[in-house]
């Protein structure tokens, strides 16, 4: 007999209330561990590997990151929550790492979501199989969609995938009856040249002039947990806010609609 879904079980390494970063009002996020993707400024390097990993905080004691739970323990938690997503217009978010790299687990999370009437957000980079991840998206009501580099070598040389699978996954994701967000993470040195920004806004101005773009600008909050995980961090100043702006008004000259943060 098939699993029921509250009994598919996968990898989580936070569960996050009261977010408001991740999708429109008071939402809840779940951090899904796990990312085929290893961008060499991630900011949650804890989420990379699949397994469970012991990591030292400040003060010399240990802990482990990272647990398996069903998706019905999952959304225990995510429903508790019910009153303030429903005043806000919020809802729950799967994040990561890469939700779709357990696409059983985040559908079944999802699907738990979506019966008990809670808007449901993936945060994803896109990286994965069509005929393996596209069930996933008939249970979200918003998806916010990751670019991190329109160059697919150079993508590599970043992330350690190319990109020719996320493009199509996101063409096929933008003719879906959902909400698109894109959220470009704007890294000195790494993807803030002009020439790299204009091939993104030509394509995104032709394929996507409907989508929200959003500008994250690197921030070094995440040093910390490198050095907890005994890794080293890249050492980048963030993006001035004058650059930030300049940014935001190119691609909204070219008629995308453009914020930065969020």
């Amino acid at each position: 007999m098939p699993c029921p879904l509250s009994e598919i079980s996968g990898n989580v390494f936070d569960i996050q209330p009261y977010s408001i970063h991740d999708g429109p009002g008071i939402r809840t996020t779940v951090f899904m561990k796990g990312c085929p993707l290893h961008c060499v400024w991630c900011q949650n390097p804890e989420s990379q590997s699949a397994r469970p990993e012991e990591i030292r905080d400040t003060d010399g004691t240990t802990r482990v990151v990272g647990r398996k739970m069903t998706a019905g323990e999952v959304f225990d938690e995510i429903k508790r929550d019910a009153i303030f997503y429903r005043r806000s217009g919020g809802g729950i978010t799967l994040s990561g790492g890469e939700p779709l790299a357990q696409p059983r687990f985040a559908e079944a999370i999802l699907t738990l979501c979506r019966d008990a009437g809670f808007h449901t957000a993936l945060d994803t980079t896109g990286y994965g199989k069509w005929s393996s991840i596209h069930r996933v998206f008939e249970f979200c009501n918003l998806v916010l969609f990751d670019l991190k580099h329109f160059d697919s070598e150079k993508h590599r040389t970043l992330t350690g995938v190319g990109n020719a699978q996320i493009l199509d996954n996101l063409r096929q994701i933008r003719d879906l009856d959902l909400d698109l967000w894109i959220r470009i993470p704007v890294v000195p040195g790494m993807n803030d040249n002009d020439e790299h920004l204009e091939s993104v806004t030509t394509f995104l101005t032709r394929e996507l002039s409907n989508a929200h773009v959003f500008l994250l600008p690197y921030h070094q909050l995440g040093e910390g947990k490198y050095e907890a995980l005994g890794r080293t961090a890249l050492r980048i100043d963030p993006p001035t806010n004058e650059r930030m702006a300049t940014i935001r008004d190119r691609m909204q000259a070219a008629g995308l609609t453009v914020q930065i943060g969020g």
